[in-house]
């Protein structure tokens, strides 16, 4: 072989080892670059989950505080209906000692009108 011959082919050899260290620290920059994106991705997801259970966790403890309050005014509701039967029952034995003949005459009233409020359901209900 000559030694422009060598030379080329010496030259020719650094040319491939130059294109395969490129090719190489290409590989690596690529590598590196895919790991960085896929931590990102990673911490994205994490701080994603973390709202989702935040908000999952203010969503439930909204729910728990509007069933505790519904209970409470419930409870109050149950109360008040309760003392308002007590006062009415005092007050209707009060009328009663006072003239039993319209006390019952009410009552006798109103469970006609009652009888006929029933009738009249029942006849809208039946009729075709």
């Amino acid at each position: 072989m000559t030694d422009a011959t060598q030379e080329q082919v010496e030259e020719l050899d650094e040319q491939v080892e130059a294109a395969i260290e490129n090719a190489e620290a290409a590989a690596e920059e690529a590598e590196a670059a895919a790991e960085a994106a896929a931590d990102e991705v990673a911490d994205r997801i994490d701080e994603l989950a973390e709202a989702a259970s935040a908000a999952a966790a203010k969503a439930a403890a909204a729910a728990s505080d509007a069933a505790a309050q519904a209970k409470a005014l419930a409870s109050d509701a149950i109360d008040d209906a309760g003392e308002f039967l007590d006062d009415a029952t005092e007050w209707v034995q009060a009328k009663y000692r006072e003239n039993p003949a319209l006390v019952l005459g009410v009552a006798a009233a109103a469970g006609a009108a009652l009888l006929v409020g029933i009738g009249a359901i029942v006849r809208a209900v039946t009729r075709d």
